[in-house]
Protein backbone atom coordinates (compact mmCIF):
# COMPACT_ATOMS: atom_id res chain seq x y z
CA UNK A 1 0.00 0.00 0.00
CA UNK A 2 1.42 3.13 -0.69
CA UNK A 3 0.81 6.55 0.67
CA UNK A 4 -1.91 8.61 -0.22
CA UNK A 5 -1.57 10.84 -3.37
CA UNK A 6 -3.58 14.70 -2.86
CA UNK A 7 -6.13 15.05 -5.65
CA UNK A 8 -3.96 15.82 -8.86
CA UNK A 9 -4.72 19.13 -10.36
CA UNK A 10 -3.21 22.41 -12.31
CA UNK A 11 0.44 22.20 -12.31
CA UNK A 12 3.14 25.59 -11.66
CA UNK A 13 5.93 24.61 -13.80
CA UNK A 14 8.35 26.19 -11.93
CA UNK A 15 7.24 24.92 -8.27
CA UNK A 16 10.67 23.54 -6.59
CA UNK A 17 10.57 21.05 -3.59
CA UNK A 18 13.60 19.61 -1.74
CA UNK A 19 14.08 16.34 -0.76
CA UNK A 20 15.93 15.75 2.83
CA UNK A 21 17.97 12.66 3.34
CA UNK A 22 18.75 11.79 7.27
CA UNK A 23 20.73 8.56 7.87
CA UNK A 24 19.90 7.50 11.42
CA UNK A 25 23.29 5.25 11.55
CA UNK A 26 24.98 8.62 11.69
CA UNK A 27 24.44 9.47 15.75
CA UNK A 28 28.47 9.36 16.97
CA UNK A 29 27.99 12.56 19.54
CA UNK A 30 24.99 14.95 20.82
CA UNK A 31 25.16 17.92 18.60
CA UNK A 32 23.30 19.05 15.45
CA UNK A 33 26.96 18.05 13.48
CA UNK A 34 27.50 14.63 14.98
CA UNK A 35 23.66 13.28 15.30
CA UNK A 36 21.48 13.39 12.34
CA UNK A 37 18.49 12.64 14.90
CA UNK A 38 19.13 15.60 17.03
CA UNK A 39 19.50 17.44 13.41
CA UNK A 40 16.03 16.22 12.41
CA UNK A 41 14.33 17.84 15.31
CA UNK A 42 15.70 21.06 14.90
CA UNK A 43 15.43 21.11 11.24
CA UNK A 44 11.38 20.52 11.56
CA UNK A 45 11.27 23.22 14.03
CA UNK A 46 12.95 25.39 10.83
CA UNK A 47 10.67 24.04 8.67
CA UNK A 48 7.72 24.70 10.53
CA UNK A 49 8.83 28.15 11.38
CA UNK A 50 9.65 28.81 7.77
CA UNK A 51 5.79 28.01 6.79
CA UNK A 52 7.05 24.84 4.88
CA UNK A 53 4.97 21.94 5.28
CA UNK A 54 5.93 18.03 4.75
CA UNK A 55 4.28 16.38 1.63
CA UNK A 56 3.96 12.75 1.22
CA UNK A 57 7.11 11.14 -0.76
CA UNK A 58 4.54 9.47 -3.19
CA UNK A 59 3.05 13.12 -3.70
CA UNK A 60 6.39 14.51 -4.37
CA UNK A 61 6.96 11.55 -7.05
CA UNK A 62 3.53 12.38 -8.61
CA UNK A 63 4.43 15.84 -9.07
CA UNK A 64 8.03 14.82 -10.59
CA UNK A 65 6.09 12.95 -13.09
CA UNK A 66 4.44 15.66 -14.03
CA UNK A 67 1.12 15.02 -12.64
CA UNK A 68 1.59 17.40 -9.56
CA UNK A 69 -0.98 18.17 -7.00
CA UNK A 70 -2.39 21.18 -7.03
CA UNK A 71 -1.68 21.50 -3.24
CA UNK A 72 2.02 21.00 -3.94
CA UNK A 73 1.97 23.66 -7.00
CA UNK A 74 0.76 26.17 -4.75
CA UNK A 75 1.98 25.74 -1.24
CA UNK A 76 5.87 25.49 0.23
CA UNK A 77 6.87 22.22 0.69
CA UNK A 78 9.60 19.81 1.57
CA UNK A 79 10.27 15.81 1.83
CA UNK A 80 11.45 13.91 4.01
CA UNK A 81 13.97 10.94 3.44
CA UNK A 82 15.72 8.25 5.90
CA UNK A 83 18.42 6.21 4.39
CA UNK A 84 19.85 2.38 4.93
CA UNK A 85 17.07 1.55 7.62
CA UNK A 86 18.73 0.73 10.84
CA UNK A 87 16.19 0.09 13.57
CA UNK A 88 17.25 3.60 14.68
CA UNK A 89 15.01 4.91 12.12
CA UNK A 90 11.40 3.46 13.81
CA UNK A 91 12.97 1.99 17.36
CA UNK A 92 14.33 4.76 19.98
CA UNK A 93 17.46 3.54 22.23
CA UNK A 94 19.47 4.02 24.70
CA UNK A 95 23.46 4.12 23.72
CA UNK A 96 26.23 3.43 26.59
CA UNK A 97 28.12 6.23 25.10
CA UNK A 98 25.45 8.95 23.98
CA UNK A 99 22.16 8.25 26.12
CA UNK A 100 18.90 8.02 25.30
CA UNK A 101 18.16 8.69 21.55
CA UNK A 102 14.81 9.46 19.77
CA UNK A 103 14.23 7.61 16.33
CA UNK A 104 13.22 9.17 13.21
CA UNK A 105 9.76 7.98 13.71
CA UNK A 106 9.44 9.21 17.03
CA UNK A 107 10.70 12.52 15.59
CA UNK A 108 7.87 13.08 13.23
CA UNK A 109 5.26 11.46 15.29
CA UNK A 110 6.16 14.21 18.36
CA UNK A 111 6.26 16.66 16.02
CA UNK A 112 3.04 16.31 13.90
CA UNK A 113 -1.29 17.73 14.45
CA UNK A 114 -3.18 15.70 12.56
CA UNK A 115 -5.69 18.55 13.15
CA UNK A 116 -3.74 21.31 12.29
CA UNK A 117 -4.39 22.52 8.61
CA UNK A 118 -0.82 24.64 8.64
CA UNK A 119 1.00 22.04 9.96
CA UNK A 120 -0.49 18.57 9.21
CA UNK A 121 1.68 15.17 10.44
CA UNK A 122 5.40 15.18 8.78
CA UNK A 123 5.83 11.61 7.32
CA UNK A 124 8.85 10.14 5.87
CA UNK A 125 9.93 7.17 4.31
CA UNK A 126 12.71 4.82 5.48
CA UNK A 127 14.62 3.38 2.68
CA UNK A 128 15.60 0.06 3.91
CA UNK A 129 18.16 -2.34 2.59
CA UNK A 130 16.35 -6.04 2.61
CA UNK A 131 18.76 -8.68 2.67
CA UNK A 132 19.38 -9.90 6.18
CA UNK A 133 22.24 -11.60 5.60
CA UNK A 134 24.01 -8.17 4.42
CA UNK A 135 22.40 -6.70 7.39
CA UNK A 136 23.20 -8.97 9.74
CA UNK A 137 26.83 -8.50 8.61
CA UNK A 138 26.84 -4.21 8.42
CA UNK A 139 25.33 -4.06 11.78
CA UNK A 140 28.74 -6.18 12.97
CA UNK A 141 31.07 -3.82 10.66
CA UNK A 142 29.16 -0.32 10.63
CA UNK A 143 27.32 0.00 13.93
CA UNK A 144 28.14 -2.20 16.83
CA UNK A 145 27.16 -5.71 16.49
CA UNK A 146 23.89 -5.19 18.56
CA UNK A 147 21.30 -6.78 16.30
CA UNK A 148 19.94 -3.23 15.42
CA UNK A 149 19.61 -3.55 11.97
CA UNK A 150 16.53 -5.86 11.44
CA UNK A 151 13.09 -6.11 9.65
CA UNK A 152 11.05 -7.04 12.92
CA UNK A 153 9.31 -3.40 12.66
CA UNK A 154 8.37 -2.93 9.14
CA UNK A 155 5.30 -4.28 9.27
CA UNK A 156 4.30 -1.83 11.92
CA UNK A 157 6.21 1.24 10.78
CA UNK A 158 4.41 0.87 7.20
CA UNK A 159 0.82 0.52 9.19
CA UNK A 160 1.53 3.90 11.14
CA UNK A 161 1.15 5.97 8.43
CA UNK A 162 3.59 8.23 9.60
CA UNK A 163 6.49 6.19 8.66
CA UNK A 164 6.89 4.71 5.15
CA UNK A 165 8.83 1.97 4.23
CA UNK A 166 11.33 2.05 0.75
CA UNK A 167 13.59 -0.09 -1.22
CA UNK A 168 17.41 0.96 -0.65
CA UNK A 169 18.44 -2.46 -2.78
CA UNK A 170 18.99 -5.85 -1.54
CA UNK A 171 22.92 -5.48 -0.29
CA UNK A 172 23.76 -1.63 -1.02
CA UNK A 173 26.75 -3.67 -2.95
CA UNK A 174 28.71 -2.79 0.37
CA UNK A 175 32.44 -3.12 0.92
CA UNK A 176 31.95 -5.11 3.67
CA UNK A 177 30.06 -7.50 2.32
CA UNK A 178 32.25 -10.91 1.27
CA UNK A 179 29.78 -10.91 -1.39
CA UNK A 180 27.64 -9.13 -3.36
CA UNK A 181 24.64 -9.17 -5.97
CA UNK A 182 27.08 -7.81 -9.09
CA UNK A 183 28.88 -9.86 -11.72
CA UNK A 184 31.92 -8.07 -10.77
CA UNK A 185 31.77 -7.76 -7.26
CA UNK A 186 31.74 -4.57 -7.74
CA UNK A 187 31.73 -3.00 -4.75
CA UNK A 188 31.13 0.18 -2.88
CA UNK A 189 29.07 1.92 -5.85
CA UNK A 190 25.70 1.49 -7.36
CA UNK A 191 26.91 1.96 -11.03
CA UNK A 192 27.92 -1.34 -11.36
CA UNK A 193 24.31 -2.36 -11.27
CA UNK A 194 23.83 -2.14 -15.58
CA UNK A 195 22.25 -5.25 -16.35
CA UNK A 196 19.02 -7.41 -16.47
CA UNK A 197 20.17 -10.16 -13.94
CA UNK A 198 22.26 -7.82 -11.21
CA UNK A 199 19.44 -5.15 -11.26
CA UNK A 200 16.89 -7.80 -11.06
CA UNK A 201 18.13 -9.03 -7.55
CA UNK A 202 19.43 -5.52 -6.35
CA UNK A 203 15.48 -4.09 -6.92
CA UNK A 204 13.25 -6.54 -8.21
CA UNK A 205 14.42 -8.98 -5.01
CA UNK A 206 14.29 -6.49 -3.26
CA UNK A 207 11.00 -5.30 -3.42
CA UNK A 208 9.79 -8.86 -2.77
CA UNK A 209 11.45 -9.34 0.47
CA UNK A 210 10.24 -6.37 1.42
CA UNK A 211 6.40 -6.64 0.04
CA UNK A 212 6.58 -9.88 1.84
CA UNK A 213 7.76 -8.55 5.49
CA UNK A 214 5.25 -5.50 4.92
CA UNK A 215 2.53 -7.67 4.20
CA UNK A 216 2.14 -5.63 1.07
CA UNK A 217 2.38 -2.07 2.36
CA UNK A 218 6.01 -1.23 1.02
CA UNK A 219 6.04 2.12 -0.65
CA UNK A 220 6.86 1.26 -4.08
CA UNK A 221 9.67 3.82 -4.02
CA UNK A 222 13.36 3.19 -4.22
CA UNK A 223 16.61 5.03 -3.07
CA UNK A 224 19.90 4.48 -5.03
CA UNK A 225 22.70 3.49 -2.50
CA UNK A 226 25.03 5.92 -2.70
CA UNK A 227 22.44 8.36 -4.26
CA UNK A 228 24.14 6.80 -7.76
CA UNK A 229 21.56 6.33 -11.00
CA UNK A 230 23.44 4.11 -13.46
CA UNK A 231 22.45 4.79 -17.13
CA UNK A 232 20.68 1.89 -17.40
CA UNK A 233 18.89 2.04 -14.57
CA UNK A 234 17.43 5.55 -15.42
CA UNK A 235 17.14 5.03 -19.06
CA UNK A 236 16.19 1.07 -19.52
CA UNK A 237 15.60 -1.04 -16.39
CA UNK A 238 13.48 1.49 -14.34
CA UNK A 239 10.95 2.50 -17.70
CA UNK A 240 10.94 -0.64 -19.30
CA UNK A 241 10.60 -3.44 -17.03
CA UNK A 242 7.90 -1.94 -14.52
CA UNK A 243 5.64 -5.00 -13.58
CA UNK A 244 9.24 -6.75 -12.92
CA UNK A 245 10.51 -4.28 -10.15
CA UNK A 246 7.03 -2.45 -9.31
CA UNK A 247 8.72 0.44 -8.27
CA UNK A 248 7.07 3.74 -8.99
CA UNK A 249 10.05 6.44 -8.63
CA UNK A 250 13.33 6.56 -7.68
CA UNK A 251 15.75 8.80 -5.50
CA UNK A 252 19.45 9.91 -6.04
CA UNK A 253 21.45 12.38 -3.94
CA UNK A 254 22.39 15.34 -6.54
CA UNK A 255 21.75 18.18 -3.82
CA UNK A 256 19.33 19.48 -6.43
CA UNK A 257 15.27 20.53 -6.26
CA UNK A 258 12.64 18.04 -7.48
CA UNK A 259 11.10 19.40 -10.42
CA UNK A 260 7.50 19.53 -11.57
CA UNK A 261 8.03 16.99 -15.12
CA UNK A 262 11.51 16.40 -14.40
CA UNK A 263 11.04 12.66 -14.43
CA UNK A 264 10.71 9.85 -11.71
CA UNK A 265 13.59 8.05 -12.41
CA UNK A 266 16.42 10.22 -10.56
CA UNK A 267 14.59 12.40 -8.39
CA UNK A 268 17.36 14.38 -6.78
CA UNK A 269 17.78 14.95 -2.70
CA UNK A 270 19.65 16.84 -0.14
CA UNK A 271 21.98 15.50 2.05
CA UNK A 272 22.29 15.86 5.81
CA UNK A 273 25.84 16.44 6.37
CA UNK A 274 27.05 17.03 2.77
CA UNK A 275 24.76 19.35 1.13
CA UNK A 276 24.10 21.27 4.61
CA UNK A 277 25.84 20.92 7.95
CA UNK A 278 24.29 24.03 10.06
CA UNK A 279 20.47 24.93 10.09
CA UNK A 280 21.55 27.91 8.70
CA UNK A 281 22.50 26.08 5.42
CA UNK A 282 19.42 24.41 5.27
CA UNK A 283 17.36 27.34 5.27
CA UNK A 284 19.45 28.60 2.34
CA UNK A 285 18.24 25.68 0.55
CA UNK A 286 15.01 25.76 2.00
CA UNK A 287 14.32 29.41 0.76
CA UNK A 288 15.98 28.44 -2.49
CA UNK A 289 13.26 26.88 -3.24
CA UNK A 290 11.25 30.10 -3.57
CA UNK A 291 13.35 31.47 -5.78
CA UNK A 292 12.00 30.92 -9.32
Amino acid sequence: MRLGIPFLGRRNRRARIPILVYHSLHAPGTDYASNDHVALEEDLRLIKKLRFRVAPLAAIARFAWGQGAADLDDGQWVGLTFDDGTDYDYLDINLPDIGYIKSFYTILKESGNAAALDWPQPTGVSFVIASPDARRVLDRTCIAGRDNWRDTWWEEAAGTGILAIGNHSWDHTHPTLELVAQRNQLKGTFLGIDNLEDADTQIRKAEEYIQHRTRGRSAGLFAYPYGEASEYLVREYFPRFKERHRQFAAFTTAGEYALAEGGGWSIPRFMCGEHWKTPEELEKILLGAKSR
